[in-house]
């Protein structure tokens, strides 16, 4: 008997009758690990099948604005900024190094409203407190309508001044001059990325075009301050329209009710109504191009209610300004001068519309047509819009469609080239608003129009699939090209009264004509609005070079006489003082922070004046913005004659006593004379300080 042993298998078994087991398996293929699916960038992508996105904020464009804010940073701790106060060594030389505080460049004597008036306006608010009422620059709340360091709550929509009040002045002088340019290239690249579908190299360069544009650059850049809170009120506006989620309504309107009223409050119409408008078209004409129903009714509840909420914040804060600037407002608004602006246009340019092909060439700060009043009345913004109208045209009659956006832009560059050549009827200039910008301030904000047009035009045309144009075609373009450039330089020579030579505009010329020959559909090639914007980017940049880089306030706070100024003001600082003489000595006391008589006023200081000229016989002289010069004229025959003239629109004198009763009434304890007095001058004071020419007296009550 066999025994079977545990666990074995079965030797004999029946052979299966299942399909299955009759087909052998299959071998095991070796596990493969997949690879993820990378999707394309949206750059990458078609134009027409890219998805609709705002400003996409990727590693270049972080890095971007981190360069632009750590470059504000380290220049602002390092005191650095482009004022041109290093005249001060110059014009009232005490001895020192005539490049006192200046590191490269030259400061500009033409930039007297910077180095001389506003620079020494801060400084004295700075000594001041920065209070309210300051009787040295203005009556009324002067600085409260003026934009300058004030403590007030409209300080927190000017932040461009934050720095006077988190640090000492020379950093706040630093943080307002690298606020003003960094936060701008950063604010700009912004919107143009929100308007080419974030054309991130484009941007930059548009960007960079823009802001050292020689409209901005030859004004020391105070525009900018605008062109900040424009740029912040367009792009919040375009996040509220198109906002899918709460968040994006957390950030957007506050950041809109903030833009809004820093626009609001800047106070200066000549810019204030273009600017306004030139928005409006950008944002129409981005909501016409990008109709998305899903986007823009997407939580549209939410967004009216963001907007209602935004403008009661602001009717309050709009409110309680008024209450607090209304006299001021009123004060303003009545002078002689600048007053109650009624314009209607028609005056033209204070060049032409084409000098800028040729002004960054041949023209400084001590060279240019006198014709052309100076160089910084002269200066606005390269313009391609004659080209660009073209190349429009063209690209409708080919597609038979046109892009609302370009469209809408070059209508509103037509319409303010006519206010600036033909002008208006005065109906239509007073319901525009245009009557409150003078063409020679129109300029700006038109250039500035006509740079956005030119952005915007070279990414439209970049996405455009070539057109195939016929020779004839293309050489006529050619030649309109070529007769446009020649119409343009003779148009510079003929309205400079000869300052410009045939010779001196051929290169400058061709330049230009072949950039405006890559403008028009004509030819193509990759990357061809880049390779226009790095021309110009290149162009531009000599720029830089227009206002000088210096380090701290020295030529001013070093300077011997602020400093004995400073001195006696530290030990009687309630005393009053004027300068009997030069205007410079004015402007350079404003900045010690002593209450002046003299200098310049911002407004008229009506509680002054008032006590000179008690009848207000000679109200129309100092019922403005003015320089005032302060000289001595005593008469025998008419005791305490006070004799009162302006000679200039921005200006006037006023000749009296020194030793005027009237003096002593307003507190006038000390007097500046930029010469050696005469005895009767300084019959009634004792002699305090002398320093070359200029002498110091207090008087003896």
């Amino acid at each position: 008997m066999s025994k079977k042993k545990k666990g074995l298998p079965v030797t004999a078994a029946a052979p299966s009758t299942s399909r299955s087991a009759q087909i052998p398996p299959k071998p095991q293929a070796a596990a493969v690990r997949s690879q993820p699916v990378v999707p394309p960038r949206p750059d990458d992508l078609p134009e027409a099948e890219r998805p609709f996105e705002l400003i996409r904020f990727d590693k270049r464009v972080k890095w971007f604005i981190g360069i632009c804010v750590g470059l504000f940073i380290l220049l602002t701790l390092a005191k650095i900024n482009y004022s041109s106060i290093g005249m001060w060594n110059t014009v009232i030389p005490d001895g020192s190094d005539i490049k006192r505080g200046v590191i490269s460049g030259t400061p500009k004597s033409i930039r007297i409203d910077e180095w001389g008036v506003v620079t020494p306006f801060m400084m004295s608010q700075a000594h001041q407190g920065f209070p309210l009422e300051n009787a040295a620059i203005g009556g009324e709340k002067v600085a409260l309508v003026g934009y300058y360091p004030i403590k007030h709550f409209v300080s927190f929509f000017r932040p461009s001044h934050w720095g006077f009040f988190l640090f000492d002045f020379d950093h706040g002088f630093s943080w307002h001059w690298n606020f003003v340019i960094f936060f701008n290239l950063i604010a700009s690249t912004l919107v143009f990325l929100l308007f080419t579908r974030n054309n991130f190299w484009l941007s930059v360069m548009g960007a960079f075009w823009l802001i050292f544009s020689p409209g901005f650059a030859w004004w020391s850049y105070f525009v900018l301050t605008t062109q900040f809170a424009a740029s912040l009120l367009l792009i919040s506006s375009v996040y509220l329209f198109y906002a899918r989620n709460v968040r994006t309504l957390l950030i957007a309107g506050p950041l809109f009710m903030w833009s809004f009223v820093m626009f609001a409050l800047i106070l200066y119409p000549p810019y204030q109504v273009m600017l306004g408008y030139l928005m409006i078209m950008l944002l129409i004409g981005f909501v016409w191009r990008n109709a998305k129903k899903e986007y823009l009714l997407d939580k549209v509840w939410l967004k009216l209610a963001t907007f209602a909420i935004a403008f009661v914040v602001m009717g309050i804060l709009f409110y309680q300004f008024y209450l607090d600037a209304k006299p001021t407002i009123d004060v303003m608004s009545n002078t002689v001068y600048p007053g109650k602006r009624s314009e209607t246009g028609g005056t033209g340019f204070i060049a032409n519309w084409f000098s800028e092909y040729y002004a960054g060439w041949l023209i400084n700060n001590d060279s240019f047509p006198k014709v052309w009043l100076n160089v910084c009345e002269l200066s606005h913004f390269i313009t391609f819009t004659p080209v660009v109208a073209v190349g429009l045209g063209i690209y409708y009659l080919r597609h038979k469609q046109f892009d609302p956006l370009l469209t809408i832009l070059l209508g509103f560059v037509v319409f303010v080239l006519i206010y600036i050549e033909v002008g208006f009827p005065e109906f239509l200039a007073k319901i525009t608003l245009f009557d409150l910008s003078p063409t020679r301030r129109a300029q700006v904000p038109f250039g500035i129009a006509n740079v956005f047009l030119a952005v915007l035009y070279l990414d439209y045309a970049g996405k455009q699939k070539k057109l195939s144009l016929s020779g004839t075609t293309a050489t006529l373009l050619t030649i309109a090209v070529l007769a446009f450039m020649v119409f343009a330089a003779w148009l510079n020579i003929s309205t400079s009264e000869g300052f410009f030579k045939v010779h001196q505009l051929v290169l400058p010329t061709l330049f230009f004509a072949g950039l405006n020959y890559l403008m028009l559909p004509v030819t193509t090639f990759h990357r061809k609005e880049l390779f226009i914007a790095g021309a110009l980017v290149l162009f531009t940049l000599p720029n830089l070079k227009i206002n000088p880089v210096a380090k701290g306030t020295a030529p001013i706070t070093e300077n011997a006489l602020y400093r004995k100024v400073r001195e006696i003001h530290l030990q009687e600082p309630k005393a009053r003082w004027v300068v009997l003489g030069s205007q410079y000595i004015t402007y350079l006391v404003t900045a010690t922070g002593v209450n002046q008589l003299s200098g310049v006023k911002n407004q008229p200081d009506f509680k002054s004046m008032r006590v000179l000229d008690p009848t207000a016989k000679r109200d129309s002289a100092y019922n403005r913005y003015a320089h005032t010069v302060y000289g001595s004229y005593v008469d025998p025959a008419h005791p305490d004659s006070v004799i009162i003239q302006n000679g200039y629109e921005d200006g006037y004198q006023v000749g009296l006593d020194p030793c005027s009763p009237k003096l002593r009434t307003l507190n006038v304890r000390y007097f500046i004379f930029d010469r050696v007095p005469q005895p009767v001058e300084i019959r009634c004071m004792k002699q305090v300080a002398v320093l070359g020419n200029i002498q110091i007296y207090r008087s003896n009550d």
